[in-house]
């Protein structure tokens, strides 16, 4: 099911869609309950400045990046395009779900699990050497997880791995992790994701973390997790994981439409 780099090679095409953005941006606003903070007082507004066409039968799940190359976790087997969208590598294809994933320091971590709607046991991050994409180590998170792993995240040596589930009835759930993989902290959060968390990621200029769910909703919350900094957005697109390429460019992954969505992050002062 996963892409042949040998026998189909990828035509990949990077489109600049500046008049689309007008049409395909979507914006940040404050969530009316949440009490006033310092975030919500800055609007915040993507912009969606070009994307690649991804072509998968495998049903795109995470992404990441090195500043240089972009990892695409597809159902059961990981990718690594160039920025320009020239496939580079495909990895082994694998068992299990593969949800989020994240680039640190030369190795990408994937949330991996059985995610049975009924529950499961079985939850793992899978580790990758980012060059040949082997997979190289395995961590059992069985313990902490309930459903499904999704997204996964990275800060100052912790890793942030989020629950998600096959209803809307849940809170959402962040676990952190050590650097081994021992755990530290749950963190749960005020807030009922669309089938709970699909993507994470962890914005070092502003320390908050960006939040996906499985539909249009987003939000981003402060690297503690309090509930009065949480702001909400919407997209004009069912959303997945995401990555950070550098201080204005994230990388949002567009399943539905097969695409890496570059979008350029606009502050605009009230």
């Amino acid at each position: 099911m996963g892409i042949d780099d040998t026998d189909r090679p990828m035509k990949s095409l990077l489109i600049t869609t500046i008049a689309a953005i007008a049409s395909l941006g979507c914006s940040i606003t404050q969530r009316p309950v949440s009490p006033p903070n310092s975030h919500a007082k800055e609007p915040l507004r993507f912009q969606i400045t070009s994307r690649l066409e991804i072509p998968s039968d495998d049903g795109q799940q995470g992404v990441a990046t090195d500043g240089k190359h972009a990892y695409v976790q597809n159902t059961q087997q990981l990718f690594k395009y160039q920025l320009d969208g020239t496939l580079v590598k495909a990895g082994p294809k694998l068992e299990l779900h593969h949800g989020g994933i994240v680039y640190v320091n030369g190795r990408v971590y994937a949330a991996v699990s059985s995610c049975e709607p009924t529950g499961s046991t079985q939850h793992h991050v899978h580790v990758y050497d980012a060059q040949s994409l082997a997979l190289i180590e395995q961590h059992d998170l069985g313990p902490h997880f309930t459903v499904c792993a999704g997204g996964i995240a990275h800060r100052e040596g912790h890793f942030f791995v989020a629950e998600s589930f096959f209803d809307d009835e849940h809170l959402d759930r962040v676990v952190e992790f050590d650097s081994s993989f021992r755990h530290i902290k749950t963190h749960a959060i005020d807030f009922k994701s669309p089938f709970g968390i699909q993507g994470l990621e962890y914005l070092p200029t502003t320390d908050q973390f960006q939040v996906h769910s499985h539909g249009k909703t987003f939000y981003r919350i402060n690297s503690h997790f309090e509930r009065d900094s949480l702001i909400t957005g919407q997209a004009e697109f069912e959303l997945q994981d995401l990555a950070q390429l550098n201080a204005e460019t994230l990388l949002v992954n567009h399943r539905d439409a097969q695409t890496l969505e570059f979008i350029k992050l606009k502050m605009e002062l009230e």
